[in-house]
């Protein structure tokens, strides 16, 4: 092999070690986040949830940080009326990843959601909370509303868990009670 050629293949080797230690560097980066302060309460973990879906266009949701949320069981579902609000459906996610699968619009639309109330009860390891929320889109492509997400959690002794999330949108039928409205 010529000079020339052995330096163009050392090049490309270090090039690609470079490359990989670089990849390998960020990837531990990522994995090593601490999302511990999310889940130190309920109120902590239903404010980071909010927190972590809502930003302006072209801002990139940490959806590390919102697995980091939900127990590896855990199950999302939406409940939703037809135009006539006369049959109700629901779309269940089994898994915190179809459910983020779902998600790929909140950065290119600008999307916010933000708890205005919410009741919560605990008894030992279980909490429930009844979380009324409002939300938008930065680009006007989802009309405004507000709707409620009852969460069920659970404290393993460390920490707080999402093991179901359940809402439903308020609609022109129906309308949020005055009493979900205020803390």
């Amino acid at each position: 092999m010529s000079i020339k050629k052995n330096i163009l293949v050392l090049t490309t080797l270090c090039l690609s070690m470079v490359v990989s230690l670089s990849l390998e560097a960020q990837n531990d980066t990522a994995q090593t986040q601490d999302y511990s302060s999310d889940s130190k309460s309920p109120q902590a973990l239903i404010d980071a949830y909010y927190d972590c879906i809502s930003g302006p266009i072209g801002d990139v949701r940490d959806f590390e940080r919102l697995r980091h949320m939900f127990h590896k069981d855990a199950r999302l579902i939406y409940s939703y009326w037809n135009e006539d609000s006369s049959k109700a459906n629901l779309m269940i996610f089994d898994t915190i990843d179809a459910f983020i699968d779902k998600l790929g619009y909140l950065d290119k639309k600008g999307f916010y959601e933000h708890e205005i109330a919410n009741i919560t009860h605990s008894f030992s390891t279980v909490t429930q909370v009844f979380s009324t929320y409002k939300y938008r889109a930065e680009d006007n492509s989802i009309p405004k509303g507000q709707g409620i997400t009852s969460y069920d959690l659970f404290f393993d002794g460390e920490r707080y868990w999402i093991m179901s999330m359940f809402w439903a949108a308020e609609n022109d039928k129906y309308k949020i009670p005055k009493k979900y409205l205020k803390n």
